[in-house]
């Protein structure tokens, strides 16, 4: 009986649409920092948008070190734009620990990043997917 319940509901599951995960879900390399070294970003949904974490950091070799940004979060409430951008959101420099209106753009396995503070926009490079 257990049998014939866990494949009914096995076939209601997979009935169901899946709900699509946000192209920007995963794990980003970000551009290396004024040191050289560089970090992992996992963008995950957070409440009504996405959010973004520090999971993994290295030096300039490329090798995993923990370094002070690790755990930080750097992207908050990030929401789509439209056509690929996202905005809305705050990103925060985890070199300066300064915040700024997030503004980023997806292309395919790159993701071009900046923010604005007032009418004034920098660009903080180009993250490549990991995962």
């Amino acid at each position: 009986m257990k049998t014939a319940l866990l494949a009914l509901a096995a076939l209601a599951f997979l009935g169901q649409p899946a709900l699509a995960a946000d192209p920007l879900a995963g794990i980003w390399r970000t551009q290396p920092g004024r040191d050289g070294g560089f970090g992992h970003v996992e963008i995950l949904p957070c409440g009504g948008g996405l959010c973004g974490t520090v999971v993994r950091t290295f030096d300039a070799q490329g090798q995993a070190v923990q370094a002070g940004d690790l755990g930080a979060a750097i992207l908050a409430d990030v929401v789509a734009t439209g056509g690929g951008s996202y905005g809305k959101g705050r990103i925060i420099n985890p070199e300066t620990g300064r915040s700024y209106t997030a503004r980023l753009t997806l292309r395919g396995d790159l993701l071009d990043v900046g923010g604005c503070i007032m009418m004034i926009c920098r660009n903080a490079g180009t993250w490549q997917r990991v995962q």
